[in-house]
């Protein structure tokens, strides 16, 4: 059956509170083996193939501007950085509290990799748009089978110990340290990771059980986090206090609960694209301020430099707020790669019949869903998993989304009530029942009660709204191994969030894999279709190619139409008008890119105007 053809929707203001669409909706990512780290860079694989091998190069970076506020500030006032200082970077609050910062045992989200990106690096980064750059590895290459790849290590990196960087320090982190690591171990298997061999001082192979496309998004996170074994082996409990690495600053002071200091490490590798050498303050004090209007407020008080937040309501404030002197603040905004929707139990009728499913999303008016929730926050109304910043948007798959369209819901919604072997066992033109799950969040409410009204106002709709804690929404959605089949979930419909941070090979393998051993596949949504497209994303490493296998990815989701799409999550990074260099990195070959991710940015080349 064709879609309806829609326009994709621009950028319109709505009010939410922060916990709507920021918060309250879940991330289905951070309830599996993929941890909160994960979700900002999972994904690409390298293999270390060996030079007679056809190699697979890593995509060039590409740049984006996402800034809302301020531009580069030496282009526009003709100023040159400065350096010394103490930045002031106020956080959120993690999930789980930091009790420590080894790479292995210690879970690290959002705010805690804001700190720890500046003292253990990874041998590549994914950026604002998606794409991945080499960082510590100079490149990154896979052989045709996408199992073997190759990483070569820049040359002249040390410790801020002194110890050098070098293939053995990055096999014996992965082998004895992230391997068997409580945070870590998941990334490997993930990743498909099986072993690690040296090729020489510089260079290394990493090879793994099958083809994985995802692994240098993946040499981003955990797993290509690289750290002084030295260091680890002689103090293991100074390390996990103060890490040593190879990053642009160093542990200075921190103890559980309170800021963490770090302090310029005067020998870092990288320079600025003048050559100038980074970082340019003397120290960053990271301190957590979970409320998002308390930071705001500190902020302007003039309390911290910089802040950051994965609240849509703080991000669009921080547009029209002013710092203590008056002046606009300097904000870098991005609509993350995740969306809120109403998602439907594929196995539970009536929603295992694809015309329930199109007749409930053609009754839905993603338009006043989305302001239900509140009126005073802006939004970008979601068509897929990925916002239309990122290289893996695809513009076909938006305006193929259907529009609201009360009297096609009808039609398919009749044609189902009347049809003798419907799946609800319900006797010919009866209504259908939906039980919609969802927290008990006050802004979430009125959403739920807009589209109860918009499904009933079909006429063939008995809608009941069920509201529970988060924590028991996770369970009733997520299901468990005790089930038949297992992970099949205990609801009809229910409040989530899709996609994800991570690379597309990892999000859509677990997003249609077996129910039975799936968790993350919360639709139990499956078919040969879909895993071949999967399976393609994550076989090709050809960035066109699977550009267009996720595109064609996405569309076929939208086909089977498992949710109704709300709005993209937000997240953004401000400071006051003292800071310059907001969101600006000079990548290891001297292009500059512009941008942050979740709320996470690099701050060794922003710099104070006064001390």
């Amino acid at each position: 059956m064709v879609h309806e053809q829609q326009r994709l929707r621009p950028l319109r203001p709505w009010r939410a509170r922060s916990a709507a669409l920021a918060t309250v909706l879940l991330l289905a990512g951070a309830c599996s083996s993929i941890t909160a780290e994960q979700a900002d860079s999972t994904g690409a694989s390298q293999e270390a193939g060996d030079p007679t091998g056809t190699p697979a190069e890593l995509p060039a970076a590409t740049t984006q501007p996402p800034r809302e506020v301020g531009s580069d500030d030496r282009a526009v006032e003709g100023t040159a950085p400065r350096r010394g200082g103490t930045l002031r970077v106020l956080l959120a609050a993690d999930p789980t509290p930091v009790t420590g910062w080894t790479p292995w045992d210690h879970v690290c989200a959002w705010s805690c990799r804001s700190v720890v990106d500046h003292v253990l690096e990874t041998l590549t980064v994914v950026l604002a748009d998606g794409s991945v750059a080499p960082w510590l590895a100079e490149s990154v290459s896979a052989d045709s089978s996408l199992q073997r790849w190759t990483i070569r290590l820049r040359p002249d990196i040390t410790f801020t110990d002194g110890e050098p960087l070098d293939a053995l320090t990055v096999k014996t982190g992965i082998d004895d340290y992230l391997r068997s690591g409580r945070a870590s171990g998941g990334h490997l298997r993930d990743a498909r990771i099986t072993s690690v061999i040296v090729l020489d001082e510089l260079r290394l192979v990493i090879e793994l059980s099958e083809p994985n496309a995802g692994l240098p998004a993946a040499l981003a996170g955990p797993v290509g986090r690289v750290f002084s074994i030295a260091a680890a082996a002689a103090d293991p409990d100074g390390f996990a206090r103060a890490p040593v690495g190879t990053g642009p600053f160093t542990f200075g002071s921190w103890s559980p609960g309170e800021p963490a200091v770090l302090e310029s490490n005067p020998g870092y590798w990288r320079t600025a694209a003048d050559g100038s050498p980074l970082p340019w303050v003397d120290e960053i004090r990271f301190t957590e301020i979970p409320g998002e209007r308390d930071r705001l407020a500190a902020l302007v008080e003039g309390r911290g430099d910089v802040l950051m937040s994965r609240s849509a309501e703080l991000a669009t404030a921080l547009s029209t707020t002013t710092d203590g002197a008056g002046q606009p603040l300097s904000v870098v905004r991005r609509f993350d790669d995740n969306a809120g929707v109403v998602l439907f139990n594929l196995l539970r009728a009536p929603l295992d019949d694809i015309r329930v499913r199109r007749a409930l999303i053609a009754a839905a008016d993603q338009d006043v869903l989305i302001r239900a929730l509140g009126t005073d926050v802006d939004w970008m109304a979601a068509t897929q998993w990925w916002a239309p910043g990122s290289i893996w948007y695809a513009a076909d798959v938006a305006l193929a989304w259907p529009d609201h369209d009360l009297e096609r819901a009808r039609l398919l919604l009749r044609e189902y009530t009347e049809d003798p072997e419907r799946s609800d066992d319900r006797d010919p033109g009866e209504p259908v029942r939906v039980r919609l799950l969802c927290t008990d969040d006050v802004a979430l409410a009125r959403m739920t009660t807009a589209l109860q009204r918009q499904w009933e106002r079909i006429g063939l709709v008995d809608v009941e709204v069920e509201t529970l804690a988060r924590t028991g929404l996770i369970g009733r959605v997520m299901g468990s191994v005790v089930q038949s089949p297992s992970f099949a979930g205990d609801f009809t419909a229910a409040c989530w969030r899709v996609g994800g941070e991570s690379d597309p090979a990892l999000l859509a393998t677990v997003a249609v894999g077996p129910v039975r051993t799936t968790p993350l596949n919360a639709s139990n949504l499956t078919g040969e279709h879909l895993a071949a497209l999967a399976s393609l994303i994550k076989s090709t490493n050809d960035l066109q190619e699977r550009r267009q296998a996720v595109a064609q990815f996405s569309a076929e989701l939208a086909n089977e139409a498992p949710w109704v799409y709300l709005g993209y999550a937000s997240s953004a990074i401000a400071a006051s008008a003292a800071v310059g260099g907001l969101g600006t990195t000079t990548l290891p070959g001297g292009d500059i890119v512009e941008g942050q991710r979740l709320g996470m940015s690099r701050y060794d080349e922003a710099w104070l105007r006064h001390e």
